[in-house]
């Protein structure tokens, strides 16, 4: 059944393509029948998934997964996973999930990352942006600190609950890569890098993967890069001076600043120890937490977050990315640890 074809890891990459765009327009006639609001979004989704896999240009697009369940489910690479001999999974965060956004932001986002490597760093490259969990969902009120009932984002456990997918993901791309010795790497960006960092400390960590990039982190939830089961100096971090969420406090810092009773966010109330301390472990671009941090442009404010994959806004970190990706991190531009 093109259902459970589709979402099977471990299974070549043509063939789960081909169950998931015979499922695609079954999918969205069953949300199409429902007057659920979220049902609507995830159906818009879909229908700006199925647009670009209709117009996919040079880099051919394979649908490794899709699905209706929690948020909403998809699995797109750019590049066949199967042929390349570099993979990298991208794992977004906050906010995250199926719908328009998804379909245009996080997408373009593993589209550039295929193209830059390909184009200048050379080799096979696919680029997947993997929705394969329930992201935090949080409003702009609840991240101002005005609604205090949402606080997802504040904890682990949308990260914990994504390991078993993301640890089978990357095996099934181990498993099923032609090459003799493949080159996966495993990028969390935001939220994304926690639950990056989870599955990687867990067990054996992620089966295949021989680098991970972290970028704009609030922490990885790990106190050092060697808990990430690839090596110290195979983790790269990025984290620019004015991204605010590189800056997340520890929950010590923001015990002693939020006021009784209010246990929402802590943005509305950012203190910062001054220290290598951030909300979900040691600062990864923290000398102490022992990677590589790589440079990027500065950014102003809030945009240099939502920046290191635009080669337009950030050259320096979306080229550093792609010599990860592609097996040359020995030649990222370094900068200093905080």
């Amino acid at each position: 059944m093109p259902k459970e074809i589709g979402n099977l890891d471990g299974i070549p990459a043509e063939v789960r393509d081909e169950a998931n765009r015979a499922y695609l327009p079954v999918l969205k006639g069953d949300l199409s029948q429902s007057s659920d609001p979220e049902a609507n979004t995830k159906l818009d989704g879909l229908e700006a998934i199925d647009k670009r896999l209709k117009s996919e240009g040079k880099i051919p697009m394979y649908l490794l997964g899709i699905g209706d369940e929690g948020n909403g489910r998809a699995i797109v690479s750019f590049g066949n996973p199967d042929t390349a001999r570099n993979v990298s999974t991208y794992v977004p965060g906050l906010n995250t999930k199926l719908d328009e956004k998804f379909a245009g932001g996080d997408l373009n986002r593993a589209h550039g990352m295929a193209e830059r490597a390909g184009d200048k760093y050379g080799g096979s490259t696919a680029s997947i942006a993997w929705l394969g969990y329930d992201a935090p969902q949080v409003s702009m009120d609840a991240a101002l600190g005005l609604d205090p009932s949402t606080t997802d984002v504040t904890r682990t456990d949308n990260a914990e609950r994504a390991v078993p997918a993301l640890q089978n993901f990357t095996n099934g791309l181990e498993a099923t890569n032609q090459n003799a010795d493949p080159h996966l790497t495993a990028i969390g960006h935001s939220y994304g890098s926690l639950t990056v960092g989870t599955a990687a400390a867990e067990g054996d960590g992620l089966p295949g993967v021989d680098d991970i990039v972290l970028v704009g982190s609030p922490g990885s939830g790990s106190d050092h890069a060697s808990d990430l089961n690839v090596g110290a100096k195979n983790v790269y971090v990025r984290a620019a001076d004015s991204d605010l969420v590189t800056h997340a406090p520890s929950k010590g810092d923001v015990a002693g600043a939020v006021p009784e009773g209010v246990t929402g966010l802590p943005f509305k109330y950012w203190m910062g120890g001054g220290d290598d301390r951030l909300w979900f472990g040691t600062d990864p671009a923290s000398e102490r937490f022992g990677a590589q941090r790589f440079l990027s442009a500065e950014g102003d404010g809030p945009s240099s977050h939502s920046n290191y994959f635009n080669a337009k806004e950030d050259l320096p970190s979306a080229d550093n990315i792609a010599r990860v990706v592609t097996g040359n991190g020995d030649s990222i531009e370094r900068q200093e640890h905080r």
